[in-house]
């Protein structure tokens, strides 16, 4: 199908828009699994969502921009910048995230460890 050429651009920034989007909503899905590290079946749950709901946006993003055609250089570019927002961006919120999760719970152990000396003092 013959398009005019300016749509190649919106093309372009929509789908790195998505894919970008796309790995926020993994990071999401990292953000409520932290607390929960042992729990297995709910990380497989998450990531399953997180790659379907990933698809469903590359989908839709290209239906409404690309007129439906699917092209190589638009799942490559997909690809790109979600795996740029993994190991950029979202090292950075886990790094952040830890840290404050070690934070929290250092405080809710001194809290509980005055509690139990004025209790027993």
């Amino acid at each position: 199908m013959l398009y005019p050429t300016f749509n190649q651009p919106i093309l372009i920034f929509f789908v790195a828009l998505s894919g970008f989007a796309s790995g926020l909503i993994f990071d999401l899905a990292n953000f409520f699994l932290f607390p929960l590290k042992k729990q297995k079946w709910l990380k497989e749950i998450l990531y399953f969502f997180s790659v379907l709901i990933a698809f469903v946006c590359l989908y839709f993003i290209n239906l409404e921009i690309n007129y439906g055609e699917f092209r190589l250089f638009t799942l490559i570019e997909f690809v790109f910048f979600l795996l740029l927002e993994r190991f950029t961006l979202g090292f950075l919120w886990t790094k952040a995230l830890s840290k404050c999760y070690n934070w929290l719970t250092k405080l809710k152990g001194k809290i509980k460890w005055k509690k139990k000396t004025k209790e027993n003092g």
